[in-house]
């Protein structure tokens, strides 16, 4: 026979789940799975500790060796006399033993002998032996009285009058046996882990919504703040490894915080609304209605990842990011599916009816890099090799350079370190002499292209013939139909350079 040192331990497990509802979240494989957990501790199983089947003729009573279950302020365990009165070493071989000091080993259970048995009693005076039948909560149905096992949690289930597996019970059943995980201190870390999950964990939409309703605790007297089955199994820490809203939601911080929760590893799912084809231009007035779940999942630094610039009002209403939040959803700023290659070209109108769209991915910053170039760098926007060609894609106006660069101080500046300057007046030995008598015709060049004349003239090799003042030659530099009167009310500053203050009236 085993060394009755192992009574007391065996005892104490066998008696502890009596008539209760069970440990929390084990189920129908609860007893075997149970064992195999407590052996890996050095905790053997009853049956392992101690033959109590072997003993059934000595012990008509199990108060016989646990008075502590019927008698309060007895011991639990019988005391090393109690078993020398036959293991002296001649009637039976000697054992020696300590019985356990530290009490019955609680788990998260609120269940204690005493309290069963007055509960008992009080809603069935004649049942009021139940606690002398502890075959009633520690046998299968039809095994032998001493045949015990920890607890058959399916026979606690059924005498509180609940049909389902042990974890799938209603939640507000989980109350009547359990206390919260966070009260359970003789539970580690790996006891929380290996807690198996109820069906409902199962369904496709828990994730996403389903475990938020699960979670919202009701009771017959009205609402309270989290549901019973999630206090028996999750702390705080749980929820906010993906709950950017922690803080703001009653129903996690009914839950206290507990370090032996394990951290959930999975990732954020994205709802369905998000991989609709709209959602990247619709998802702004989704966030602005009240009933929107964006904190749930979004923080604040979330969403600048896109929207740059001064935030607007629905994303300084986001929360920041810190201690008791979810990391929340990291996202990476992607160019929408309209900027093809060939949106470059025709950006303009869209930017022109519609910029608050560009602002959000877009600063002033960006538009200068192609429309308001520095000289002395490489940009983008022109194709390779162009610097080449884009005198007569000037001239032409392939393009309108004025749209991003200012003739006067752009073209000058990188013409002069080239060296493409006006040496001396028209007709003299310069850029235009290989066009003979280019000078006859310059003025339709102008009039087509005066950008392109800016780049190396300045208004005074124009005035040196064109003007009626200081020598000039008085050529009119104005084409057919120039309305003088028209021009100088429009701008007559531009009539001084050639004319003085004598400035003409009349067409």
């Amino acid at each position: 026979m085993n060394s009755p040192s192992r009574i007391g331990v065996v005892l104490a497990i066998g008696v502890l789940g009596a008539a209760v509802l069970g440990v929390a979240a084990w189920g129908r494989e609860a007893p075997r799975a149970l064992e195999r957990r407590s052996v890996s501790r050095s905790t053997p199983a009853a049956e392992d500790r101690f033959r109590h089947a072997r003993h059934a003729r000595l012990f008509p009573l199990c108060s016989t060796c646990h008075a502590g279950v019927t008698q309060p302020g007895q011991a639990v365990f019988p005391s090393p006399t109690t078993c020398t009165s036959c293991h002296d070493g001649v009637i039976q071989p000697r054992v020696t033993w300590q019985p356990r000091t530290a009490g019955l080993p609680t788990r998260n259970l609120r269940f204690t002998h005493e309290a069963h048995a007055r509960a008992v009693t009080a809603r069935n005076p004649a049942d009021s032996a139940l606690l002398r039948n502890c075959a009633a909560c520690h046998n299968e149905r039809g095994a032998a009285r001493m045949e015990i096992k920890r607890d058959v949690v399916n026979e606690c289930i059924a005498c509180h009058g609940f049909n389902s597996p042990h974890v799938d019970v209603p939640s507000q059943a989980c109350a009547t046996c359990h206390v919260p995980v966070t009260a359970a201190a003789t539970l580690t870390r790996e006891d929380i882990a290996n807690f198996p999950k109820p069906k409902s964990h199962e369904a496709p939409d828990f994730a996403l919504g389903g475990h938020g309703k699960l979670a919202k605790g009701t009771t017959t007297s009205g609402p309270t703040a989290v549901s019973a089955a999630c206090a028996t199994c999750h702390a705080q820490n749980f929820c906010i490894t993906c709950h950017v809203n922690a803080p703001e939601s009653p129903v996690i911080a009914a839950l206290a915080m507990d370090e032996r929760s394990p951290g959930y590893t999975g990732t954020l799912q994205a709802p369905p609304s998000h991989r609709a084809p709209t959602f990247l231009r619709s998802h702004g007035k989704e966030a602005q209605r009240l009933t929107a779940t964006c904190t749930t999942c979004h923080t604040r630094e979330s969403c600048v990842s896109c929207h740059i610039g001064t935030p607007s009002r629905v994303v300084n209403a986001m929360p920041a990011a810190g201690p008791g939040r979810g990391p929340g959803a990291h996202l990476v700023r992607l160019m929408p599916a309209s900027h093809t290659p060939e949106f470059r070209e025709h950006h303009g109108a869209q930017a022109n009816s519609r910029p608050e769209t560009c602002e959000t991915c877009h600063i002033r910053a960006t538009c200068l890099d192609c429309h308001r170039p520095d000289a002395t760098r490489q940009v983008t926007y022109h194709p390779a090799q162009f610097l080449t060609r884009h005198p007569s894609a000037a001239y032409s106006r392939e393009a309108n350079c004025s749209d991003c660069h200012n003739a006067s101080q752009f073209c000058q500046s990188c013409h002069k370190q080239s060296g493409l300057v006006a040496t001396s007046r028209l007709g003299q030995a310069g850029y235009h002499d290989v066009y003979r008598n280019f000078s006859l015709g310059h003025g339709q060049a102008a009039r087509q292209s005066l950008e392109s004349c800016v780049a190396c003239h300045a208004e005074r090799d124009c005035t040196a013939c064109h003007s009626a003042v200081n020598g000039g030659f008085r050529f009119s530099p104005h084409g057919p139909g120039f309305n003088a009167d028209r021009m100088r009310a429009k701008n007559p500053s531009l009539c001084v350079a050639c004319h003085g203050n004598a400035i003409p009236k009349g067409k």
